[in-house]
């Protein structure tokens, strides 16, 4: 997998900061904001490899020309035709660059020499966001061919569904049924929007800076060599992980919501306390949400969803997640991840309908919160990890209970069970829109305090963890 490139594609960048003032001002005082937002999104983008911008038109030019064909044609052969020939599009490009030599290296183990498959290796970066705004693209074309929504007419706001800057590196992954109505609207902010944006982005940043940035420095300790590690320092490298890609990911996420409820727009939640959940079907409706709903509703349900026999409603779960972890990344780990949370879904679903775990006592809900972690903990390690032998490495010596380096175990623990204890306040008095509801002496203090502990508190400085997919 390709790291993120430079820094100008980062929110927690000084160069992302300044971009985004300029946007901003240029945005409340222009009338061409639509067009003002499209060039800056192309000027995000290309900040990081100007060449992949060209992968970016192709795609919003292809999709937006095939929805209006398909929109107009009636013969159902030739929508199905036009239809495939955008998913043939957009998913040729995403497989070439991301999974090309994943499969030749499968022919490679299969016997075929290497000089025989070398000259077809992709040599180039992943192009960033392409898993992303390919996906974004896909729901378009196939909404329309459902006659779910109209086909877009104005090629500005079509551009601006596929390219919006705030979430097309990372999502969330919306719907051209949720957003363009809003690009017609085109308003903007008004006073408490801008107020509720810039407290979504210090939340975010806090998240993302503090949190996962802090506890990285644990996750990569442990995973760089395991094998020097005790099980028990493992055991909080996966705890830690759990809480870094939670606190990475949907810090992206509520930043981004955060800078395009500042530019007058709604991008929906993508995290609904996963960590603090009580069983993996609630884990997996709070985690991701926008790209689990993605993958419900354009493999799932086409598929037949819960609507067949159980086995075949088994076979549809298994398929769709392992599915979903391919997306992640061409590895054989993320195959084993989405494969695990599969049989993790089906066998609580198989429970279920044996009345196995029909009852809803304290001891039942108890122990779905205290296991849910530990479930959840050892399919990242597979996410995390390099290799599949290092991952069964990692599990092995939990599991033993091995001898080895330690990581200043109490501190660490007491530092997961604070958070934790956090995740579990913030879901019980989740209270977006503080700034609005107070004045202006209380808004500088609360502004003050939270600059403050971005700057007093920030961690390692990683890339964004998502980016890389």
């Amino acid at each position: 997998m390709d790291k993120a490139g430079p820094e100008t594609v980062r929110f927690d960048s000084a160069e992302f900061l300044i971009f985004f003032i300029v946007v901003l001002v240029l945005h409340r005082v222009l009338k061409g904001r639509r067009t003002l937002l499209v060039v800056a999104s192309y000027a995000f983008y290309s900040s990081w490899n100007p060449p992949f911008l060209l992968l970016l038109w192709a795609s919003t030019a292809l999709d937006y020309t095939l929805g209006r064909k398909i929109e107009e044609t009636e013969a159902g052969g030739r929508r199905r035709a036009l239809l495939a020939l955008s998913l043939l599009g957009n998913l040729g490009v995403l497989a070439y660059f991301k999974y090309v030599n994943f499969f030749l290296s499968i022919l490679i183990d299969a016997g075929i020499p290497r000089s025989v498959l070398s000259p077809f290796f992709v040599n180039t970066q992943i192009p960033l966001g392409i898993s992303f705004y390919t996906f974004q693209t896909i729901s378009y074309t196939v909404d329309v061919y459902r006659r779910q929504i109209p086909a877009c007419r104005s090629v500005a706001d079509f551009a601006l569904f596929v390219a919006f800057f705030p979430q097309l590196i990372a999502g969330p992954i919306i719907r051209a049924s949720q957003f363009i109505p809003q690009i017609r609207n085109n308003k903007v902010a008004d006073h408490s929007q801008v107020l509720q944006g810039l407290e979504l982005c210090l939340i975010g940043l806090f998240k993302k800076v503090v949190l996962a940035d802090n506890f990285a420095i644990l996750v990569d300790r442990c995973f760089a060599n395991p094998e020097d590690f005790s099980g028990f320092a493992l055991l909080l490298g996966t705890f830690a992980f759990s809480v870094q890609i939670f606190c990475d990911f949907s810090g992206y996420s509520t930043i981004a919501r955060g800078l395009a409820r500042m530019l007058g727009y709604d991008l929906p939640r993508n995290f609904a306390f996963p960590l603090i959940s009580g069983n993996p079907i609630e884990y997996r409706r709070g985690w991701h949400m926008t790209m689990g709903a993605w993958f419900r509703d354009y493999m799932y349900r086409p598929l037949g969803g819960d609507r067949v026999s159980l086995p075949r409603m088994c076979f549809n779960t298994m398929l769709t997640w392992t599915a979903f972890g391919l997306w992640h990344g061409a590895s054989w780990t993320f195959v084993v991840w989405g494969a695990y949370n599969g049989v993790l879904l089906t066998a609580y679903r198989l429970l279920h309908a044996a009345n196995l775990l029909s009852g809803r006592s304290i001891i039942y809900t108890v122990l779905g919160y205290l296991t849910m972690p530990f479930f959840v903990g050892f399919a990242n390690v597979f996410f995390r990890s390099t290799s599949i032998d290092s991952a069964l490495l990692i599990i092995g010596r939990i599991f033993t209970w091995a001898p080895g380096v330690d990581v200043n175990n109490l501190g660490w623990a007491l530092g997961l069970i604070s958070l934790y204890v956090l995740h579990w306040i913030n879901r019980a008095w989740l209270a977006e829109g503080l700034l609005v509801r107070v004045g202006w002496p209380a808004r500088f203090v609360l502004l003050g305090g939270m600059v403050s502990v971005l700057y007093l508190f920030a961690g390692s400085g990683a890339p964004f963890y998502y980016f890389q997919f």
